[in-house]
Protein backbone atom coordinates (compact mmCIF):
# COMPACT_ATOMS: atom_id res chain seq x y z
CA UNK A 1 0.00 0.00 0.00
CA UNK A 2 1.00 3.30 -0.57
CA UNK A 3 1.95 6.00 1.67
CA UNK A 4 -1.47 8.05 1.78
CA UNK A 5 -1.58 9.85 4.93
CA UNK A 6 0.72 12.42 6.50
CA UNK A 7 1.55 12.75 10.33
CA UNK A 8 1.24 16.39 11.15
CA UNK A 9 1.89 18.35 14.84
CA UNK A 10 -0.09 21.13 15.38
CA UNK A 11 1.71 23.58 17.86
CA UNK A 12 -0.47 26.66 19.99
CA UNK A 13 0.95 29.83 20.38
CA UNK A 14 0.95 30.34 24.33
CA UNK A 15 3.10 29.91 27.56
CA UNK A 16 1.75 26.25 28.44
CA UNK A 17 2.82 22.88 25.95
CA UNK A 18 -0.34 22.56 24.42
CA UNK A 19 0.28 20.33 20.88
CA UNK A 20 -1.59 17.62 19.25
CA UNK A 21 0.02 15.13 16.69
CA UNK A 22 -2.37 14.01 13.77
CA UNK A 23 -2.47 12.00 10.87
CA UNK A 24 -4.39 13.25 7.88
CA UNK A 25 -5.43 11.58 4.11
CA UNK A 26 -3.25 13.53 1.79
CA UNK A 27 -6.39 13.45 -0.29
CA UNK A 28 -7.89 16.04 2.75
CA UNK A 29 -8.12 19.47 1.68
CA UNK A 30 -7.09 22.61 4.00
CA UNK A 31 -10.45 23.13 4.59
CA UNK A 32 -10.54 19.79 6.02
CA UNK A 33 -7.94 20.73 8.66
CA UNK A 34 -9.41 24.12 9.37
CA UNK A 35 -12.66 22.54 10.08
CA UNK A 36 -10.81 19.92 12.83
CA UNK A 37 -8.57 22.11 13.88
CA UNK A 38 -11.49 24.44 15.25
CA UNK A 39 -13.45 21.72 16.66
CA UNK A 40 -10.58 20.17 18.69
CA UNK A 41 -8.78 23.59 20.11
CA UNK A 42 -12.18 25.39 20.95
CA UNK A 43 -12.35 27.62 18.08
CA UNK A 44 -15.19 30.39 17.09
CA UNK A 45 -15.76 28.71 13.82
CA UNK A 46 -17.73 32.61 12.84
CA UNK A 47 -14.42 33.90 12.58
CA UNK A 48 -12.07 34.18 9.38
CA UNK A 49 -9.20 32.03 9.65
CA UNK A 50 -5.72 31.47 6.55
CA UNK A 51 -2.97 28.88 6.80
CA UNK A 52 0.34 30.55 5.61
CA UNK A 53 3.13 28.73 3.89
CA UNK A 54 6.34 29.06 6.41
CA UNK A 55 9.99 28.79 6.51
CA UNK A 56 12.45 27.66 8.53
CA UNK A 57 11.81 30.77 11.37
CA UNK A 58 8.29 30.71 11.20
CA UNK A 59 7.70 33.63 8.88
CA UNK A 60 4.65 34.66 7.34
CA UNK A 61 4.31 33.57 3.26
CA UNK A 62 1.66 33.24 1.18
CA UNK A 63 -2.18 32.88 2.29
CA UNK A 64 -4.36 29.92 2.06
CA UNK A 65 -7.57 32.25 3.06
CA UNK A 66 -11.01 30.35 4.50
CA UNK A 67 -12.74 32.63 1.55
CA UNK A 68 -12.69 35.03 -1.00
CA UNK A 69 -12.44 38.12 0.58
CA UNK A 70 -10.64 40.39 -1.97
CA UNK A 71 -12.30 42.08 -5.12
CA UNK A 72 -10.57 41.32 -8.28
CA UNK A 73 -8.08 39.07 -9.64
CA UNK A 74 -8.98 35.70 -8.04
CA UNK A 75 -6.62 34.00 -10.24
CA UNK A 76 -3.95 34.55 -7.54
CA UNK A 77 -5.76 33.73 -4.48
CA UNK A 78 -5.39 29.87 -2.66
CA UNK A 79 -8.62 28.93 -1.06
CA UNK A 80 -8.45 26.29 2.02
CA UNK A 81 -11.15 23.53 -0.02
CA UNK A 82 -9.07 23.98 -3.48
CA UNK A 83 -5.88 22.89 -2.44
CA UNK A 84 -4.90 19.70 -0.80
CA UNK A 85 -2.54 18.68 1.71
CA UNK A 86 -0.60 15.79 -0.94
CA UNK A 87 -0.25 19.48 -3.57
CA UNK A 88 1.62 21.10 -0.64
CA UNK A 89 3.85 18.32 0.25
CA UNK A 90 4.48 17.48 -3.30
CA UNK A 91 6.30 20.82 -3.44
CA UNK A 92 7.78 19.99 -0.23
CA UNK A 93 6.15 22.49 1.81
CA UNK A 94 6.20 20.98 5.64
CA UNK A 95 5.52 24.52 7.39
CA UNK A 96 2.43 26.53 8.01
CA UNK A 97 1.18 28.96 10.24
CA UNK A 98 -2.86 28.53 11.09
CA UNK A 99 -4.68 31.73 12.43
CA UNK A 100 -7.52 31.95 14.02
CA UNK A 101 -9.76 35.07 14.46
CA UNK A 102 -7.48 38.02 13.43
CA UNK A 103 -8.75 40.50 16.24
CA UNK A 104 -7.26 38.07 19.05
CA UNK A 105 -5.27 36.43 16.65
CA UNK A 106 -5.04 32.38 18.28
CA UNK A 107 -2.04 31.08 16.51
CA UNK A 108 -0.79 27.57 15.75
CA UNK A 109 2.27 26.50 14.50
CA UNK A 110 1.73 23.05 11.98
CA UNK A 111 4.70 21.24 11.10
CA UNK A 112 4.25 18.14 8.64
CA UNK A 113 6.29 15.32 9.99
CA UNK A 114 6.38 12.36 7.92
CA UNK A 115 4.62 10.03 5.46
CA UNK A 116 2.59 7.21 6.34
CA UNK A 117 0.12 4.68 5.95
CA UNK A 118 -3.60 4.95 7.44
CA UNK A 119 -6.08 2.56 7.61
CA UNK A 120 -8.20 4.40 9.56
CA UNK A 121 -12.14 5.07 9.01
CA UNK A 122 -11.45 8.86 9.17
CA UNK A 123 -9.66 11.41 7.47
CA UNK A 124 -8.19 12.84 10.15
CA UNK A 125 -7.15 11.12 13.89
CA UNK A 126 -5.64 12.42 16.33
CA UNK A 127 -2.16 10.26 17.45
CA UNK A 128 -1.28 12.43 20.67
CA UNK A 129 -2.61 15.33 22.41
CA UNK A 130 -0.94 17.55 25.19
CA UNK A 131 -3.10 20.23 26.88
CA UNK A 132 -5.95 22.03 26.37
CA UNK A 133 -6.52 24.96 24.33
CA UNK A 134 -8.49 28.09 25.70
CA UNK A 135 -8.71 30.28 22.65
CA UNK A 136 -8.00 33.89 23.49
CA UNK A 137 -10.70 36.04 23.51
CA UNK A 138 -12.04 39.78 23.63
CA UNK A 139 -10.35 41.63 26.66
CA UNK A 140 -13.81 43.66 28.27
CA UNK A 141 -12.82 47.29 29.25
CA UNK A 142 -14.02 47.92 32.91
CA UNK A 143 -16.62 50.81 34.19
CA UNK A 144 -14.49 52.22 36.54
CA UNK A 145 -11.62 52.77 34.08
CA UNK A 146 -13.69 55.11 31.40
CA UNK A 147 -15.22 56.59 34.65
CA UNK A 148 -12.15 57.48 35.89
CA UNK A 149 -10.57 58.60 32.53
CA UNK A 150 -13.93 60.76 31.47
CA UNK A 151 -13.23 62.32 34.82
CA UNK A 152 -10.09 63.12 33.67
CA UNK A 153 -11.07 64.75 30.38
CA UNK A 154 -14.16 66.79 32.39
CA UNK A 155 -11.53 68.22 34.51
CA UNK A 156 -9.57 69.53 32.23
CA UNK A 157 -12.72 70.85 30.02
CA UNK A 158 -13.76 72.90 33.43
CA UNK A 159 -10.84 74.59 34.24
CA UNK A 160 -11.13 77.55 32.31
CA UNK A 161 -14.32 77.89 34.24
CA UNK A 162 -12.17 78.52 37.71
CA UNK A 163 -9.95 81.10 35.99
CA UNK A 164 -10.45 84.55 37.65
CA UNK A 165 -10.02 86.37 34.58
CA UNK A 166 -12.98 84.99 32.78
CA UNK A 167 -11.65 81.88 30.57
CA UNK A 168 -8.62 83.35 30.00
CA UNK A 169 -5.40 82.28 32.11
CA UNK A 170 -3.59 84.60 33.53
CA UNK A 171 0.18 85.72 31.90
CA UNK A 172 3.32 84.68 34.12
CA UNK A 173 5.34 87.89 33.72
CA UNK A 174 8.52 85.73 34.59
CA UNK A 175 8.26 84.18 31.36
CA UNK A 176 8.52 87.25 29.18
Amino acid sequence: MKNNSLDIRIVADTQEDIFADIRIYKKCSFKDLHNFLVENFNLNKQEMSSFYYSNETWDKREEITLMNMNIGDDNLIKFMDSILIEDVFNSSEIKFLYVNDFLNMNIFYVEILKENISTSKKDISILHQLGEYKPKEYEEISLTDNDTKQNEIDDIMNEFKDDDIQGYEELDENLY
